[in-house]
């Protein structure tokens, strides 16, 4: 649990580099922007689904808050698809979600199992925040 955080600025980090190093090298690829898409809607899969099976979490709120965040990057995704722009706002972003998961992990150090309790609530609620955040987006801005 204590890597966990680290494990979080290591994948923002690694993140952040690989379309900036993309970009400033002149070999930015829509292959590129897809497998960057994927990986990230995986690494989201691979880091907040296993709090489900945590002792001390709600399972059915931490799932239903995986898909809820996918959600939320699809349908940025499909706005830009769609001639929008990209939108990376919303209270549980990308580091939102990481930050959420690296105080949750944490805490559980701190004060025990029980502490994963209201991630799954709390992930959830901000996951349908940024969706209903980007959607709205979406909508105002496309024809």
């Amino acid at each position: 649990l204590v890597l966990v955080p680290v494990a979080v600025v290591a994948r923002l980090a690694l993140n952040l580099f690989d379309g900036a190093l993309a970009r400033r090298t002149g070999r930015s690829h829509p292959r590129g922007a897809f497998y960057n898409e994927f990986g990230d809607r995986a690494a989201d899969v691979i880091m907040l689904a296993p709090v489900a099976i945590l002792p001390g979490a709600h399972a059915p709120t931490v799932w239903l808050g995986v898909v809820v965040a996918l959600l939320a990057s699809f349908t940025a995704v499909a706005a830009q698809a769609a001639g929008g722009s990209r939108s990376y706002r919303g209270i549980l972003s990308k580091p939102g979600r990481m930050l959420l998961l690296s105080v949750f992990a944490v805490a559980v150090v701190v004060l025990g199992a029980d502490a994963w309790a209201p991630f799954g609530p709390i992930l959830l609620i901000g996951g349908c925040l940024t969706l209903i955040e980007r959607t709205n987006l979406a909508v105002r801005e496309l024809p």
